[in-house]
């Protein structure tokens, strides 16, 4: 195939950016229990991390100047942006190096990152969904939400200072450029409105934690990573009406028996190579993460069988043994 000079400008920038490209969005657990507040009303959403990025873009970061990053962004980190700039090896150069590779897209996603800190409609959404979950769920907490520009690792983590979103995924519109993306971004990038449905994945994953169970358990299994990850996207489901997996329903549902068979074969090892964290190795004829919907379809199942319904929910949290809560689910497709 012919390169443009574009396309070459574009793979050699990549080398900074791929590496890290090929994760998964939401993928991620929690580091430690994240304390928060009981009351939906005081959770902390921490928003300075965008206005210096931004600011760093500004002074020099959009044309590749990496001390700009450096000095206005990195060393600026809120906590939440530092655990996230360890976790994921963020530097003043990969950040230079990813908006000159992507020079349209963060050109227009810059006015509506920056809108989130006063966008009262958005906020008012994640609190929405906090008073959903703390009605149905009486462990409830709701550590800090830090909203930071990562260099395209994850749309959501967590860590012992609450959950980390990265906001280069979650600032779309109907006319944002796409096609500088890669599969990966494109499959993941979302408006900002799109922001609950994450929040809500990750805070279930802070949950899970703080309750113990199988996010506490070592060398865990495929089937305690797709339980974790698909309940989370299944909770996620009850509070918002999203999940941010949502584009595999249409693949695995005519394929759901094939596969349910497949994944039973590798469900009690610790390979997840090709169910979890794989969207960097996805096809046309495989989509990456499909053991987050496996996942996902025990967890409804589970729910459904339950009469009630917040019993239920605690039970999702917090299950401790993967393979009773599988039997209790009635999984069979």
């Amino acid at each position: 195939m012919q390169r443009t000079a574009g396309t070459r400008r574009c793979l050699i920038a990549l080398s900074c950016v791929l590496p890290v490209v090929l994760g998964a969005c939401g993928s991620d657990k929690s580091t430690g229990p994240a304390d928060g507040t009981a009351d939906p009303e005081k959770a902390v959403l921490v928003t300075s991390d965008i206005e210096h990025f931004w600011k760093a873009y500004d002074l020099g970061g959009a044309s590749g100047l990496t001390a700009p990053f450096q000095a206005e962004y990195l060393d600026k980190a809120s906590p939440g942006l530092t655990d996230f700039i360890a976790s994921r090896n963020v530097t003043a150069a990969s950040l230079a190096s990813m908006v000159q590779t992507f020079p349209r897209y963060f050109a227009d996603i810059r006015g509506s990152t920056l809108r989130l800190a006063t966008d009262g409609a958005v906020q008012g959404r994640i609190r929405d969904g906090y008073r959903k979950i703390r009605d149905m769920y009486a462990s409830a907490v709701f550590p800090p939400v830090t909203f930071l520009i990562g260099r395209f690792s994850t749309g959501g983590t967590t860590s012992s200072n609450g959950m980390l979103i990265g906001l280069e995924f979650y600032g779309t519109s109907s006319s944002t450029p796409l096609d500088e993306l890669l599969l990966f971004q494109r499959d993941n990038v979302r408006p900002l409105d799109s922001l609950p449905v994450i929040i809500a994945h990750e805070h279930t994953h802070i949950l899970q934690g703080r309750a113990g169970g199988i996010a506490t358990h070592r060398n865990k299994t495929l089937l305690e990573q797709a339980l974790m990850e698909g309940s989370a996207d299944f909770v996620a489901y009850l509070v918002t009406g999203g999940n941010i997996n949502g584009r595999l329903r249409d693949y695995v549902l005519p394929r759901e028996h094939a596969l349910w068979s497949e994944f039973q074969v590798a469900m009690h090892g610790t390979d997840v190579t090709r169910w979890l964290y794989n969207q960097g190795s996805a096809t046309a004829d495989r989509p990456g993460d499909l053991g987050y919907f496996i996942g996902y379809r025990i967890a409804e199942s589970y729910y459904a069988r339950t009469s009630d319904k917040r019993l239920a929910l605690k039970g999702i949290i917090e299950v401790s043994n993967a393979d009773e809560f599988l039997a209790q689910s009635g999984y069979d497709p």
